[in-house]
C-alpha cells in the first residue's frame, strides 16, 4: 500500500474539480496529492478511458501533481505545455498510470493521472533488497510494455528510473512519462534534458538529441539495479558516474540470463545499436512463452494485442523468462539482439586512437571549485598563505555558490568533470531542490543538462542508498588508537587518523568529501566569495538539530570555529590562521573570531588575504558546528563525550579502548542501516584479522608494518592515499647537485619490488602528486619512474662522475616502514650502480634532529621523506616542498628540503593558483609537476595506501577518501 500523509498547513484543498485528500509525496517537479473528482465529467473524445484495458474500473481516486514550474505568463508557453500534455494523454493504459487531465490556465498548473495503489520500485529495493526470479521478470516485462506504449504514442519518458515504477497488485506501472517534455515546453527549462545520472544514456549526457533509445538505456540500467541492488555505472560522484556511462562497460553483477543479454544490448553506448522497445518486448514475450502473433511489427511499433499480452504476462504471478534454445550469442547476424556489434561500434572492438572512446579518457575526477577574481596580482610568487602546510582545494571548475539562496542543497554534489572528448562542460549549479529529488544543472555544449540525483543520498560518507543490506544489527570494528593523549574526539581536536575518523561519524558540517576526493555540499546551501575572495557568504540549511535537540544554525558554526581556533592540538591553527581574528582567539585575547559574523541564517567570513578556494577547507571537522553544551575548548566532559549532528551519536565509551556509536535518528540526511557500531582501538593487526575471520569483527584496519603479510588475504579492502613516499636529493652540494646523478638514482630503482614488499598496498609512484588527488590518477610523464633501466642508470651515473665505489649518504627516520624501504633502496643502488650507501638514522621521535641534519652546511646525498596535501589539491603538495621562496634553512621551518629553485616551476604555480578555469588550472599544475620531474627535483617511490580486512556478512563497507570505514553505508546482508 502506498503511504498517504495528511495534508499540511498551506497545502491546497481543491484544484479545479478535484478535492485533495492526502499527500502522496514531493519531489523536484512538484507535490503529488491523492484526490477525488467532485464533478463526474466523461473523458473528451479521443482521450484514454481509465477503465481500459480489460475493463478495469478506477476507484474514483486520482493522483494530482501540482507543478513547481515557473510560468512566464506567455500564452504561447501555456499553449505548448497543453500540447505536450495532450500528447501524453494519448499513451495507452498498458502498464502505465494514464494522464487523465491537466490545467495550465490557472496560477497553479497541475497534471492528473490515474492513482496507482502500490509502492515505488525504488522503495521496495531499498527496504527488501534486489528482486529475483518471477518478481524481476514481471517487472522487466511490465515496464517494457509501458515504454512500448509510451513510444507508440510518440512520447519519450526521459526520466525512467526505479522511482517512476509503481508496483501495483496487477503488475508494475510506469508514471511521470511526458512530464519532463511538458515542463520543457513552458520555457522554464529550455534546452534541457532531464534524467537521473545513474540511468541517463550517453546521448543525454553529451547533449545530443534524445529519443526513445534513451528510455531503452534507462530500462537496462534499472533492470541491473533491480537485480543486483547496485547501479550499473556506480553510485559515487555524478561526474564519475557520467564518465563510466560515456566510456566504460556496465557492471551487470549477478544479473542472470536470459535477461542479462537483453540488458547488455540495451546498454550499448551507441543509441543506433540498441533495440527498440517493441523489439525488446517481443523478445521478452518469447522468453516468457507468449510470443507475439506471427507477422506482428517488431521494430518501431507494436500492435495493441502485443501490448495486451505484455500487460497480462506482467500481471501473472507465475510469469518467468526461460532460456531460449537459441542463445543471443548464437542468434542470426541480422538480429541486433544476438550479433556481435560491427567493428565500427564502440562495443565491437577497441576503438581507434582518435576515437573519444579509444583514447585514455580524461580523468574522471570532478573539478570541485572555480576560483573567482581576486587572485594574487600578476607577477606575484605564490607562497603558503597561512603556514608551511598551507592548504588549497582540489583543482576545479564548478561555480560557487553551487546552490541558489534558499535551496536545500542536501546531498547535492556540486562538481564538474574535466573537459574532454565529446564533452564541454563549463559549470554546474543547483536549479532547484525539493525533498530527495534535487535537480542539478550542467552547461553542456551551450545547453543546460538537468539531472536528478539518485533517490536518497548518493555516495560520499553519507550514502545509504544502493546497499543490498537490511536495516538493523550491530558491528564491531578495530582501528588504530588515536594520537590525542587525553582521548578527545570533539571536532576542535580533530587532526588526522582516528581522531579525525570519529568526529566524521558524530558531526556533519558544511561540505563533505566523496571517495574520489571531490566535495559536495552538506549543510551549506551556498558558499559565495566577493570579487576579492577576501569576504565569503555562506548560506546554511535550516531546520536541523543536534542529537540533544539544539538547533544547528549559523551560531552553532561560529561557535565551533572559534572553539577550534582556540585549540592548539587540532587542525585549526593550520586551516584557520588567515581568518580575521584568529590570532586574538588562539592567543586567548578573544572568544569569538572577528572575521566570522552571523548574518541571518548564514555566515559572513572575512579573510586577512584573498584566497579564492577557501571553501575547500570546510570539509575538515574543525569547521563543524557544536552546541552550546560544548563550552570552552578545555571542557573535557564534552571533548570526551561530544554531542553532535552526524549519522551516529556516542552511546558509550571506555577511554582509550572503545567507542560505541548508535544511529542518530535525527540526522538530517536519513538514517544509517546499522543500529550500533563499536569501535575498538587496537594496534594489533593480528588480533583484528583473527576477529574478522571468526566473525566477531566486521572490519579490521591493518597496520602498515603488516602489509607484507597480506598476500592471499580474502576480503581485503585497500586504496591509495594522498601521500607520496619519496627520496629527496639534497641538491645544494655533493653528488646530487648533478641532475644526471638524480636521474641515475631514479632509473636504478625498482619501484614494483618496493610496492610488493608492502603487499601492493603502497602502489608504485609515477609522479610527485599522489594519484589519489583528482586529476592525477593517470601515469605522468616520468620515464625514470615507470620501470628500472640499469643500463641507463649506470650511464647517467658515469656522466655525473659517480662510478662504482662512490659513497653516498642516505638519511632515514627509524620506523618499520622506512627500515624496509631503506633496505630495498640501499640494495638496489649498491647492486645497480656499485655505490656504497652510508645509511644515517634518526629516531622517529626526533624529527627536529632529522631536519637539522638535512639542512646542515655539510648535508649531502639522499633523504627519505613523505608528504601529502592538507586537502586533495596539487598546490599544497607541490609548493610546500618545492617552492622557490620556501627553501628549508636552519633558521626557518620550511619544507623544501631539496633546496630546489626553478623560476619556471614558480611561475607555473603562480599562474595555476590564480587560473579561474578548473581544467586549465589542473593542466598548469601538471606542467609544474612535469618541470620538477624533468629536473628530478624529487624522486617518487610509492604512494601511501591503507588496507583493511572485512567480514563478508556486511555490505556497503569500504574505504573512504581518508582510508576510514564507510560506516554510514554499512549493513548486514
Amino acid at each position: 500500500m502506498a503511504q498517504i500523509a495528511p495534508l499540511r498547513a498551506g497545502d491546497p484543498t481543491h484544484l479545479g474539480p478535484y478535492r485533495l485528500t492526502g499527500l502522496l509525496g514531493e519531489g523536484g517537479q512538484g507535490a503529488v496529492y491523492l484526490a477525488v473528482r467532485e464533478v463526474d465529467d466523461a473523458p473528451d473524445a479521443g482521450e484514454p478511458d481509465a477503465r481500459e484495458p480489460g475493463g478495469r474500473e478506477p476507484d474514483g481516486r486520482v493522483a494530482v501533481k501540482l507543478l513547481h514550474a515557473r510560468f512566464s505568463g506567455d500564452p504561447k508557453a501555456r499553449s505548448r505545455f497543453a500540447a505536450e500534455v495532450a500528447v501524453a494523454k494519448r499513451v495507452s493504459a498498458f502498464c502505465t498510470a494514464p494522464v487523465l487531465d491537466s490545467d495550465v490556465e490557472g496560477d497553479r498548473p497541475y497534471i492528473v493521472s490515474e492513482y496507482i495503489d502500490g509502492p515505488a520500485l525504488s522503495a521496495v529495493l531499498a527496504g527488501e533488497g534486489p528482486r529475483r526470479g518471477a518478481d524481476l521478470d514481471r517487472i522487466a516485462i511490465g515496464t517494457m510494455t509501458a515504454l512500448t506504449a509510451i513510444h507508440q504514442a510518440g512520447v519519450v519518458h526521459r526520466d525512467f528510473k526505479p522511482a517512476n515504477v509503481l508496483l501495483a497488485a496487477d503488475g508494475p506501472r510506469v508514471i511521470d512519462f511526458g512530464i519532463a517534455r511538458a515542463l520543457d515546453a513552458t520555457g522554464t527549462m529550455s534546452s534541457t534534458a532531464v534524467g537521473t545520472p545513474a540511468y541517463m544514456a550517453p546521448e543525454q549526457i553529451s547533449g545530443a538529441p534524445v529519443g526513445p533509445a534513451a528510455d531503452v538505456f534507462a530500462w537496462g540500467a534499472t533492470m541491473v539495479y533491480a537485480a543486483t541492488g547496485r547501479p550499473a555505472f556506480g553510485q559515487d560522484s555524478i561526474p564519475a558516474v557520467m564518465h563510466r556511462i560515456l566510456n566504460l562497460p556496465p557492471d551487470l553483477g549477478a544479473l542472470a540470463e536470459p535477461l542479462r543479454g537483453l540488458v547488455a544490448d540495451c546498454l550499448s553506448k551507441d543509441p543506433a545499436l540498441r533495440p527498440t522497445s517493441a523489439r525488446v518486448l517481443a523478445r521478452l514475450l518469447e522468453l516468457a512463452g507468449s510470443p507475439a502473433r506471427p507477422g506482428a511489427a517488431r521494430d518501431d511499433e507494436a500492435p495493441a494485442d502485443m501490448l495486451t499480452q505484455g500487460a497480462e504476462v506482467a500481471a501473472a504471478s507465475e510469469s518467468r523468462l526461460l532460456p531460449s534454445p537459441l542463445s543471443p550469442a548464437q542468434a542470426p547476424p541480422s538480429s541486433p539482439l544476438g550479433q556481435t556489434p560491427p567493428p565500427h561500434s564502440p562495443l565491437g572492438q577497441t576503438p581507434p586512437p582518435h576515437s573519444p572512446l579509444g583514447q585514455t579518457p580524461p580523468p574522471p575526477y570532478p573539478q570541485a571549485y572555480q576560483q573567482y577574481p581576486g587572485s594574487p596580482p600578476p607577477g606575484a610568487v605564490p607562497g603558503p598563505p597561512w603556514g608551511p602546510n598551507a592548504s588549497t582545494p582540489p583543482p576545479g571548475g564548478s561555480t560557487w555558490p553551487p546552490g541558489t539562496p534558499g535551496s536545500s542543497g542536501s546531498g547535492v554534489l556540486h562538481t564538474k568533470p574535466s573537459d574532454g572528448p565529446r564533452r564541454s562542460r563549463r559549470g554546474m549549479q543547483v536549479l532547484a531542490g525539493a525533498g530527495s529529488a534535487a535537480v542539478v544543472a550542467l552547461v553542456v555544449a551551450g545547453s543546460v543538462l538537468a539531472v536528478n540525483l539518485l533517490d536518497g543520498d548518493s555516495g560520499g560518507s553519507g550514502s545509504s542508498g544502493g546497499s543490498a543490506g537490511r536495516v538493523g544489527g550491530t558491528m564491531q570494528i578495530t582501528v588504530p588508537a588515536g594520537t590525542n593523549t587525553d582521548g578527545e574526539i570533539d571536532p576542535s581536536h580533530s587532526f588526522s587518523g582516528t581522531d579525525r575518523f570519529l568526529p566524521k561519524q558524530l558531526f556533519t558540517g558544511l561540505v563533505d568529501q566523496n571517495p574520489d576526493g571531490t566535495l559536495r555540499n552538506r549543510l551549506a546551501t551556498s558558499i559565495t566569495p566577493d570579487a576579492t575572495c577576501e569576504n565569503w557568504t555562506i548560506g546554511i540549511r535550516t531546520g536541523t538539530t543536534f542529537s540533544n535537540g539544539e538547533p544547528v544554525d549559523a551560531e552553532a558554526f561560529a561557535r565551533g570555529w572559534a572553539r577550534s581556533a582556540a585549540t592548539t592540538l587540532g587542525a585549526g591553527p593550520v586551516l584557520m590562521a588567515d581568518i580575521e581574528g584568529f590570532g586574538d582567539v588562539s592567543g586567548g585575547k578573544a572568544s569569538e573570531l572577528s572575521g566570522v559574523r552571523v548574518s541571518g541564517t548564514g555566515l559572513q567570513v572575512k579573510l586577512t588575504s584573498p584566497h579564492c578556494e577557501f571553501a575547500a577547507r570546510l570539509v575538515d571537522p574543525v569547521f563543524d558546528p557544536v552546541p552550546e553544551a560544548a563550552g570552552k575548548p578545555d571542557n573535557d566532559t564534552y571533548n570526551l563525550n561530544p554531542i553532535g549532528n552526524g549519522p551516529f551519536k556516542l552511546a558509550r565509551s571506555v577511554k582509550g579502548q572503545s567507542f560505541t556509536l548508535a544511529r542518530n535518528e535525527s540526522w538530517a540526511f536519513g538514517r544509517t542501516m546499522l543500529d550500533e557500531v563499536t569501535v575498538l582501538l587496537s594496534t594489533e593487526s593480528a588480533k583484528g584479522r583473527a576477529g574478522v575471520a571468526s566473525g566477531e569483527y566486521g572490519w579490521a584496519t591493518i597496520n602498515s608494518e603488516d602489509y607484507s603479510t597480506l598476500a592471499g588475504e580474502g576480503n581485503l579492502a585497500k586504496r591509495p592515499m594522498a601521500f607520496t613516499r619519496m627520496i629527496v636529493p639534497l641538491a645544494k652540494r655533493g653528488p646530487m647537485a648533478d641532475k644526471n646523478a638524480r636521474l641515475a638514482v631514479s632509473y636504478a630503482l625498482d619501484r614494483s619490488k618496493i610496492s610488493q614488499a608492502f603487499g601492493g598496498v603502497y602502489p608504485a609512484a609515477h609522479g610527485i602528486v599522489p594519484s589519489a588527488l583528482p586529476g592525477f590518477g593517470a601515469t605522468r610523464p616520468c620515464p625514470s619512474c615507470d620501470a628500472p633501466d640499469p643500463v641507463k642508470a649506470k650511464q647517467l651515473a658515469t656522466q655525473a662522475g659517480l662510478g662504482p665505489g662512490t659513497t653516498v649518504r642516505l638519511y632515514m627516520q627509524e620506523t618499520g616502514i622506512w627500515e624496509k624501504v631503506a633496505a630495498l633502496v640501499r640494495s638496489q643502488l649498491e647492486t645497480v650502480l656499485g655505490w656504497k650507501i652510508d645509511l644515517r638514522k634518526t629516531p622517529i621521535t626526533k624529527y627536529e634532529d632529522y631536519r637539522k641534519a638535512l639542512v646542515a652546511s655539510d648535508a649531502s646525498g639522499l633523504a627519505f621523506y613523505a608528504w601529502g596535501p592538507d586537502f586533495p589539491d596539487a598546490y599544497t603538495m607541490l609548493w610546500s616542498i618545492l617552492g622557490g621562496t620556501v627553501v628549508a634553512e636552519p633558521d626557518n621551518a620550511n619544507s623544501n628540503l631539496a633546496g630546489y629553485r626553478s623560476s619556471r616551476f614558480d611561475e607555473l604555480l603562480s599562474t595555476a593558483v590564480r587560473t579561474p578555469d578548473g581544467a586549465r588550472r589542473t593542466g598548469v599544475y601538471q606542467q609544474a609537476e612535469r618541470t620538477a620531474l624533468d629536473d628530478m627535483a624529487l624522486i617518487p617511490l610509492v604512494y601511501d595506501g591503507r588496507a583493511a580486512v572485512t567480514n563478508p556478512k556486511y555490505v556497503g563497507l569500504s574505504l573512504d577518501y581518508d582510508g576510514d570505514p564507510t560506516l554510514t553505508t554499512a549493513a548486514l546482508k
